[in-house]
C-alpha cells in the first residue's frame, strides 16, 4: 500500500525525543518494513488551531499541499489526535481523495465537551474519529472513549512496541560513560524526562528525593538525568543541594545515543505520573535496565511487575521504597534486567504488534477498491 502519513502534533522528523514523536517514527519505520510505501504529507501545526483564526488561511493552503502529496495513496493514516491537537485537516483531505482514513493513537474524552475552552477541539477530534474507517488505540484507556460512540468493529487495541534492535545493551558505552561520570562501582540510577512544568517536573523531583534519601543513609548511589526543558535549572539546583556531585544532568540526548546512557546505568526510575504510553520504559528495558514506575497510567502496560521492573502505587513513598529495593538488592536488579530484554522482545516488538493493524488497513483498502 501507499500510505499518506500525517502527524498533526509535530513533524515526524522533529528533533524532539518526546514519546509522541518516537511513536510516530517507529510506526512509520515498522509499516515501511512490511513493504508499504509511506508518503509523509506536509506538516501543519494543529495545536488549538480552533482558537487561531489568523492561521486558518494557512491551514487551507497546507490542505491543498497535503492533498497533492497524497495523490496516488491507497489510504490516509494520521498518528495522534485529541482535543488539543485534533486532526482537523485529515477528514477534509480524504473527502477530496476518496480513500480510506485511519487514526492511530486517537483519544476521546467526553468531559471536554462541557468546557467552552475545549469544546471546539472536542468537536473536531470527535469528527475525525467518527469519520475514520478504523481507529487504532495504543493506550488501553482510549478504548473506553472509543466505546462511547464507535461500533466495536471500528476500533482496536495495538500493544505498544519498539522496532527490533533499535536499542541494545552496549558494554563499551557502559565502560566509557561510567568512566566519564566517575561512577566506579556506584549503583547508577538513570532517568529521562522532558523537564517542563507539571507532572514531568514532579516525577523528576520524586526521583531526586528518592536517590537523595538513599545517599543520606549511606548508599553508594548516583543519579543521571537525561532531558531538558524550562524547569531544568530549578531541578538542577534542587538536585545539587540534595546530592552534590552524585548527580549529573546530561541535557537533551539524541535518541541514537540513549542506548549508551541506559547501558551505563543499573536501573531506570521515573514515576510516570499521567504518562500515556511510556515509550522510554520500553527503551530502557530493551537495554537491560529494570524499571521503577507507578501505576498511574501507562507504565503498567509496558512494564511487567516483578518481571521486568517494579510498579508501585502513585505514591512518592512507595516509589522511593521500590527504588531502594533495586539499589540494595543487586541480585534482583540483575535478574529483572535480564528479564526486561526478554519482556520487550516477547510482548513489545513493533513488527509483531503492528502486524494486525497493517492487515486491517490492507483489508479495508482492498474492500473499498472492490466496492
Amino acid at each position: 500500500m501507499k500510505i499518506a502519513y500525517c502527524t498533526p502534533f509535530k513533524p515526524v522528523h522533529h528533533p524532539s525525543v518526546s514519546g509522541d514523536v518516537t511513536i510516530a517514527r517507529d510506526l512509520l519505520q515498522t509499516l515501511a518494513g512490511y513493504g508499504h510505501e509511506i508518503l509523509p504529507v506536509p506538516f501543519f501545526p494543529a495545536k488549538e488551531i480552533y482558537w487561531r483564526p489568523d492561521r486558518w488561511p494557512g491551514a487551507l493552503v497546507t490542505l491543498g499541499h497535503m492533498v497533492e502529496a497524497a495523490r496516488g495513496a491507497d489510504c490516509w493514516l494520521t498518528c495522534g489526535t485529541y482535543y488539543k491537537v485534533p486532526d482537523a485537516l485529515g477528514p477534509l483531505a480524504v473527502a477530496r481523495l476518496s480513500i480510506p482514513y485511519f487514526l492511530f493513537q486517537a483519544s476521546h474524552a467526553h468531559n471536554r465537551a462541557r468546557r467552552v475552552s475545549s469544546w471546539p477541539g472536542y468537536v473536531l477530534n470527535r469528527r475525525a474519529m467518527e469519520r475514520a474507517d478504523h481507529v487504532f488505540c495504543n493506550r488501553v484507556n482510549d478504548l473506553a472513549g472509543c466505546a462511547n460512540f464507535l461500533p466495536g468493529d471500528r476500533y482496536s487495541y495495538v500493544r505498544p512496541g519498539l522496532p527490533d534492535g533499535l536499542f541494545a545493551r552496549d558494554g563499551a558505552a557502559r565502560q566509557r560513560l561510567r568512566g566519564q561520570w566517575g561512577a566506579g562501582d556506584s549503583v547508577v540510577v538513570v532517568s529521562a524526562a522532558m523537564m517542563r512544568p507539571g507532572v514531568k517536573t514532579v516525577g523528576v523531583e520524586w526521583t531526586i528525593r528518592a536517590c537523595a534519601g538513599l545517599a543520606a543513609r549511606g548508599c553508594d548511589v548516583r543519579l543521571v538525568l537525561a532531558g531538558d526543558g524550562p524547569m531544568r535549572a530549578g531541578l538542577e539546583t534542587q538536585a545539587r543541594a540534595a546530592l552534590g556531585e552524585q548527580v549529573r544532568f546530561l541535557g537533551m540526548v539524541d535518541r541514537s545515543d540513549l542506548s549508551g546512557v541506559f547501558s551505563a546505568g543499573d536501573l531506570f526510575a521515573f514515576p510516570g505520573l499521567k504518562e500515556s504510553v511510556g515509550m522510554v520504559y520500553l527503551e530502557a528495558q530493551q537495554c537491560g535496565l529494570p524499571v521503577v514506575a507507578t501505576d498511574d497510567e501507562g507504565a503498567p502496560h509496558v512494564v511487567a511487575h516483578e518481571v521486568s521492573g517494579l510498579i508501585t502505587p502513585a505514591d512518592e513513598t512507595a516509589f522511593a521504597q521500590a527504588v531502594e529495593r533495586l539499589v540494595v538488592d543487586r541480585e534482583l536488579r540483575l535478574r529483572l534486567g535480564v528479564q526486561a530484554v526478554d519482556h520487550v522482545a516477547r510482548s513489545h516488538s513493533a513488527p509483531i504488534n503492528y502486524l494486525d493493524m497493517a492487515r486491517t488497513m490492507e483489508r479495508i483498502v482492498t474492500t473499498r477498491r472492490q466496492g
